[in-house]
Formats: structure tokens, sequence, C-alpha cells
């Protein structure tokens, strides 16, 4: 098994099919959650990769060996399933997706019963039980029978429907494209649309698998839509993410925004109607801080990834929470990113400005952001960091998560891939020249540092 494929992050497991993801290894993790549950109700559910089918019945298996009632939504997006887990009562949940990752990887993710990820410390508890294989074993006469919830959609949809003024988007009538990139989303996004008297033109939206391109919705996975979009007349397009917790927009003449608009323009209508703290990442765009000031409201940065921004969203008492990614979560409403629902804002947003997306988005001051990375093998990433932290004594330095630089006019932020063995860096600054210069430098260094500590 090669190390490199396969990660444990905070709320999942993650590794490439036919190397690190083994049937056996995802039986035990299963196993290791139906414990930490009690061998209590666990909510499944997975997106259309090849893979799934088999991921899912390993976590089957593992999970009715403990005991626990296994609740099956089949394929269905993982906003739907934390849902269902907080709807059903349930002990936790497992979505079987390898969401923004390419077809080769899959994953779990685990749920508590609060619908949110697990935090960290709820992970260390489920690794310890892995570690131990300190299972517990159901007798002959306890093992149930899987089961199903068909009402699960309809309960979901009810849900974010009442969150937002449908009377008033039905009105509006939007007509907008929608990339689903053959993911698990057509149907509920669909039925969704239509609940919200919006017009789809659907793409990609059989979910075979077979996926159309790179799932992250993502600027350059946007080409596709953007060419689509340039033949119809629509008022967006949209890119939504394998298990529908990311979303991307584009404008009606194809041009793609950036995922990190997606955050801002949410912002924007968000903290209108409901003031309050917003929680992202270090490597999120600072033009959501933009949009918090102009409410003067307070912007809180963690280390990136959905669980440490839901667990700290939470914990402040946050109104959003959300990343550079395209996922967001509008809390309380939603306990994890959710793809429709941030749709629905930004689109009521547009309605009740009487406005176009592009018009939006001059409400957000522009910034000049840089991304990158560079094979970075695990046993040296500390030393490049260090040599980074060293390089830059003197200056504001943030070490939550890698290493964050901050200047009056920009940031800098190095850090380690969770999910691939890669040395991350991504410059924002007020200008293109300031951030091309930081950028460049820092590529440079990393480049020079990793071939010196590789040899």
């Amino acid at each position: 098994m090669s190390v490199r494929e396969l990660k444990i992050g905070t709320s999942w497991v993650r590794g490439a099919i036919g190397d690190a993801l083994p049937p056996e290894l995802v039986v035990n993790f299963a196993c290791a959650f139906g414990t930490w549950c009690g061998g209590e109700a666990v909510v499944i559910g997975r997106d259309t990769r090849s893979s799934s089918p088999m991921l899912r019945s390993a976590v089957i298996a593992g999970l009715l060996s403990c005991g626990c009632e296994v609740i099956d939504l089949g394929i269905c997006s993982s906003p739907l399933l934390s849902f269902a887990v907080r709807d059903m009562g349930a002990s936790g949940g497992i979505a079987i997706t390898g969401s923004h990752n390419g077809i080769r990887w899959n994953a779990l993710k685990f749920f508590g019963s609060d619908g949110v990820l697990l935090s960290s410390s709820k992970s260390e508890e489920l690794m310890d039980l892995y570690h131990a294989s300190a299972y517990l074993q159901a007798p002959w006469d306890a093992i149930r029978p899987v089961a199903e919830a068909p009402d699960r959609i309809d309960r979901y949809l009810e849900h974010i429907l009442s969150c937002l003024d449908t009377p008033l988007l039905r009105r509006r009538g939007f007509r907008l494209a929608m990339d689903f990139c053959n993911g698990a989303c057509g149907e509920v996004a669909a039925r969704f649309l239509e609940g919200i008297g919006c017009t789809l033109l659907p793409l990609n939206e059989d979910p075979t698998g077979e996926f159309a391109h790179a799932p992250a919705p993502s600027v350059s996975n946007m080409r596709q839509l953007s060419s689509f979009l340039r033949c119809i007349r629509v008022d967006l397009g949209a890119a939504i993410n394998i298990d529908g917790d990311r979303l991307g927009l584009a404008l009606p003449d194809g041009r793609a925004l950036s995922e990190e608009f997606v955050l801002p323009l949410t912002a924007l209508h968000r903290l209108a109607h409901r003031p309050g703290t917003v929680v992202t990442s270090l490597s999120t765009s600072q033009m959501v801080d933009a949009v918090a000031r102009r409410f003067q409201q307070e912007v809180l940065r963690v280390p990136i990834g959905e669980g440490s921004v839901m667990d700290r969203g939470l914990a402040e008492g946050a109104v959003l929470a959300g990343e550079g990614s395209g996922g967001v979560a509008a809390l309380p409403v939603a306990m994890s990113f959710d793809a429709l629902l941030t749709l629905g804002i930004v689109l009521e947003s547009m309605a009740r400005r009487d406005c176009t997306l592009w018009d939006l988005t001059e409400e957000i001051p522009r910034l000049e952001m840089r991304k990158g990375s560079l094979p970075c093998p695990p046993a040296i990433v500390h030393r490049v960091l260090e040599g980074f932290r060293k390089s830059y004594l003197g200056e504001e330095l943030d070490t939550a998560d890698g290493l964050r630089i901050r200047w009056e006019d920009a940031w800098l932020h190095i850090r380690a891939s969770n999910t691939e063995p890669i040395l991350r860096i991504i410059a924002e600054a007020r200008t293109a020249d300031r951030a091309d210069s930081i950028y460049g430098e820092a590529m440079n260094y990393a480049r020079r540092t990793a071939f010196q500590s590789g040899g």
C-alpha cells in the first residue's frame, strides 16, 4: 500500500482506489465509526463514482457488524446526508464520496449526530477505536436489514426552501445553466430550482460517474459551461461539485468567476439581513473581509478544511462559514457546505436588488490572487516550511496551518496539502504586480529549498 495515496484528515479518510483504499480498510473504519456511534442508527449515502458501490458494501458490512441500524440514502449529496442525520435523529453519517478529487480517488466523510463533519477531538476518538480494533460485535440476531428513507429529498428541499424568499424568486423566474459533472446532484438540484421557479438548462446531468471534466467547480473546469453559455440566453451559469458541497458561478456571457467569489457574494446578502461573524480559512481571499467590514462584522480565520471552519463557526455562533473553494454554509440553517442553498442565496440577492450577477461582483473590491503547487514529499515539508519561517522573521506570521505571512497590502500562505504530497502556495495583493512578485519569489524559494532538502 502506498502511504502517499492514503490521507487521513480531521473528518475523513481518503485514498486512491486500487492502491490505498481497499475494502478491508473501509470495513475497519466503518466498524470504528459504528462503535463510536454506540451501535445506533447511521445514515449513509454515496456519489456516482464507479468505486462508490464497492465502498458502500464495505461500509454497510462494518456498520451492521456493530449492530447499527443502517439507513441508506443511495446516491445523494453530502448536504442532504447532513440534513438527514439531524432530521432522523441518527447518531452519525458516512458520505462515500471523493468530492472534488479526481475519479481514481474516493473517501469516507464522517458526520456526527449534529450533521457536522467530525471535529478534531471526535476524530481522535474515532482513530483511537480504529487503531485499537476495539469494535462492537453484534450477535447474529441483532443484525438488522438495511433501511431506506425515500422521503428525505422532500424534507431536505422543504427545509432549504423555507429559508429563502421563494415567492420573490418565483416572481423573478431566473433562467440558468448548471453543470453537474455527472455527479450526485442532478435530481435534487432540478427539484430545488423548480421549487424557486427557475428554468434549468442542464449540462452533464446524467449520474454516470464518468465525469465530463475534473470535478472541482473552478475556472479551469468550467470551460465547457462557458462555451455552453455563449450559445444560450440565461441569467447566470453554475457548476456544482460531485457531492453538492461546492459551487462555481459564471456570467451569462460565459466568463467564469473565480471560486473565491462565492463566499463574499453570499456574505453580501447574508450579512445585510443577518449580521454576525464569518469564519473562513487562512487561504481564502480577503474579498470577504471587505464585505464584512461594510457591515461592521468580524472575519475569523482557521486552518483550511470544512471540519475546521464549521467547528469554529458553530463555536462562535457565526452566521456564515466557508472557504475559497466555493464551499459555504449559512449557519444555522445548514450544518455543512451546501451548494444549492448558497446558489439560492445568490439568486435571492439578485432578485431583491433587481440586478445581474455582474452587478453584485462590482460591489466587491477586486484583489489579485495567485495559486500554485509544488511536489514535496511529506518527509521534507517541515524543513521547507522552517526555511520559509526563518526567511520571513520580523514579519507578521501565523503558523496555525503551515505558514501565513501578512503585510498591509498583501499576504502569502504556504502549506502542505491535506490530500496530495504537494506544497500549496497562495498569494494575494491589491495589485497584479505585487501578487506576481510575492508568488514568484515564494515559488522560487520553495523549489530551491525543497531540492536542497531532498538532496
